[in-house]
């Protein structure tokens, strides 16, 4: 069962950032602060189409010749090297190194399952936090930033550009979806079926795929709680594999704690969002089983990942995210 609580379990500030049911637009904001340390790292590939400050393999016309491949869908045809094409019988492309700058892409996933958390902070605002780290490094980095964002019930697409004014746009929709999460699950609300939107993660990746340009860097913000995420034959996993192919992807997989370990043994209340129910966390075996699913789905995460050639990331919503984002980009 997807439970859902009503608000994050306050704990001490360690450190800078947001906390409780919903992110602030100044605090997201301020994020830009820690952003400043932050580090990309530097050996992915960027095949970005217009000049910047850094160096690339851009399938174009480089400056200096970098090597010969097999040509692959999305390459520019007039780089295909046909003497090389000639002799192994396969058309091979030629790849130049040239200062490229990177196209940045954020996919949210806000989705009824991210209002979710125990500690320090729900699982929609450490998206969010996250969210907004990335694209102030990136934008200070002189890139362009985009996002699409995938809420409770519907999804918004923001193209890539060097706009502080449509990076405000998207730190304020950021919040205005987290708000709207926290007024969807509002003890007082009228039940609501959590699956009961039409706009899932296979979908925002389908709309990422339209909206990213081959070269560009994919980030993709979840906790893949939708059931059939994680399926081979899912749409999760096809547009993953197919972003994968012409995109730098990493993943950061957001989980709460309550996710990969039970609380202390003791009878707990629960909802999914439509009813309450009582947990019972003293049975060995209940425990057992718990952290067994939760092993198994992200082992599950890990090798689709992998088969997408990209790179996963694991943030929890007690974490130091600045700290924590800062460890794993470099």
């Amino acid at each position: 069962m997807n439970v859902s609580v009503r608000a994050a379990t306050p704990s001490p500030p360690a450190a800078p950032g947001l906390h409780g049911a919903t992110p602030d637009l100044e605090a997201l904001i301020a994020l830009r602060g820690s952003a400043r340390h932050l580090e990309w790292l530097l050996h992915q590939r960027v095949r970005a189409a217009r000049a910047g400050t850094r160096h690339s393999r851009f399938r174009g016309r480089g400056i200096d010749f970098a090597e010969v491949r097999v040509y692959e869908p999305g390459d520019d045809v007039r780089h295909i090297d046909w003497r090389v094409t000639a002799r192994t019988g396969q058309p091979h492309t030629k790849l130049f190194q040239e200062e490229r700058e990177r196209p940045i892409l954020v996919v949210a996933d806000l989705g009824p399952s991210s209002f979710f958390g125990t500690r320090r902070r729900m699982k929609s605002v450490a998206i969010s936090e996250l969210a907004a780290l990335l694209m102030w490094r990136a934008f200070d980095h002189g890139d362009r930033v985009g996002a699409l964002i995938r809420d409770a019930d519907n999804h918004q697409a923001y193209r890539p550009r060097h706009s502080r004014r449509t990076l405000l746009r998207i730190l304020r929709h950021l919040e205005h979806s987290c708000a709207a999460l926290a007024t969807r699950f509002h003890a007082d609300a009228p039940p609501r079926d959590q699956a009961d939107t039409g706009f899932r993660l296979g979908d925002a990746l389908a709309q990422a795929r339209r909206v990213a340009r081959p070269g560009s860097r994919v980030l993709v913000l979840s906790d893949f709680a939708d059931a059939d995420a994680l399926t081979d034959d899912g749409q999760v996993a096809r547009n993953l594999l197919q972003l994968g192919r012409h995109c730098d992807l990493e993943v950061l997989h957001v989980t709460d704690p309550f996710e990969r370990d039970l609380p202390p043994a003791a009878i707990y209340p629960v909802s999914d969002g439509r009813g309450r129910r009582l947990l019972d966390t003293a049975p060995r075996a209940t425990r057992s089983a718990w952290q067994a699913r939760h092993q198994a789905r992200t082992e599950q995460l890990n090798a689709l990942v992998r088969r997408a050639k990209g790179r996963l990331g694991a943030f929890g919503t007690e974490d130091d995210l600045a700290r924590q984002l800062g460890r794993w980009l470099r």
